[in-house]
């Protein structure tokens, strides 16, 4: 996958077939949008491009107003290159960005030679989103493309957005947000060195330190998670996400993940935990002997979820 990062001087193109969004989340309706894209480009042995935003455009609108993040940058280029994007234009939205018109936006996308432009029906562009898909459609018989304009996807009646799975993750209903998401809500992060606890509990563990104003959690508590490792290889687990009240000396929130089968150190690493269940409330212990043996009630409960998972 070419990844180009500047709009300037952005030079002639292979024809392609052009998808078009803040792609913020990849949902499952972000990713109609490009699979529409993709199976065009491949009917027209065209090239498959996607044009999204490095930021979040309101990075540079309002910076107050900027989403946690649902994606990481590192995550979001690995999804697009495994869905078969062959070229992508992940610009930094700035105040340059923003001014331009919806006709001066179009015209410097034209070195790409778009062949079809597909977008979301709530997609807009331009000087404070002055184009729609009423504009885009014009432009396209004037300048000589199609456009091909889906529609929003819903779930239980929902319409799928952003906003609406950063709402159920923080209210912790990960099933509907995963259904939303078309896979398994994950954070990723470099793991960090701990009080080392764990493992004189027998739960030694990956510790990723999390920040709820930048990325989208759940509510504090243990969970069911399966950890991708920087091998790409994949395990089964279980994590406390919290403050760990038991012990008083933790100041920041902590993704503590104890993976099934893994014995090597991880410092440095960088993993991603995706949380597949929620199995109960974060809780203060009288005692370590009392913490170690909820933590093994846990650990057959999640063992048990995951054989399920598995059958």
């Amino acid at each position: 996958m070419k990844i180009i990062t500047s709009l300037a001087g952005l030079q002639t193109h292979t024809p392609c077939v052009l998808a078009l969004g803040t792609f913020d989340g990849l949902h499952r309706g972000h990713l109609d949008v490009i699979g529409t894209a993709r199976t065009l480009a491949q009917k027209l042995q065209l090239q498959t491009a996607v044009f999204t935003f490095s930021n979040h455009p309101y990075a540079c609108i309002n910076p107050k107003r900027v989403p946690v993040a649902l994606l990481s940058e590192a995550g979001k280029l690995a999804m697009l290159k495994k869905v078969g994007v062959d070229l992508l234009l992940d610009i930094p939205f700035d105040e340059n960005l923003a001014a331009l018109t919806p006709d001066d936006f179009l015209a410097r996308l034209r070195p790409l030679q778009s062949r079809c432009m597909v977008v979301g029906e709530n997609f807009s562009y331009g000087f404070e989103g002055n184009g729609n898909t009423d504009s885009l459609k014009l432009a396209g018989t004037q300048l000589g493309f199609e456009v091909i304009v889906r529609p929003l996807l819903t779930e239980h009646g929902k319409v799928i957005s952003s906003t609406a799975i950063r709402s159920l993750i923080q209210a912790g209903k990960l099933a509907f947000a995963n259904q939303m998401l078309g896979r398994i809500y994950s954070v990723t992060g470099v793991v960090a060195p701990g009080f080392k606890r764990g493992r004189t509990l027998g739960f030694p563990t990956a510790n990723l330190y999390l920040d709820r104003s930048r990325v989208a959690l759940p509510p504090p508590g243990v969970y069911a998670v399966q950890v991708q490792l920087a091998t790409g290889k994949t395990y089964p687990g279980m994590a406390n996400l919290g403050l760990n009240p038991t012990f008083t000396d933790v100041r920041q929130e902590v993704l503590e993940s104890h993976i099934f089968g893994v014995q090597e150190q991880l410092y440095g690493q960088t993993i991603r935990v995706a949380l597949a269940k929620f199995i109960r409330p974060e809780k203060k212990f009288a005692a370590v002997t009392a913490l170690q043996a909820q933590l093994q009630q846990d650990k057959m409960a999640i063992q048990t979820f995951w054989g399920r998972s598995r059958n």
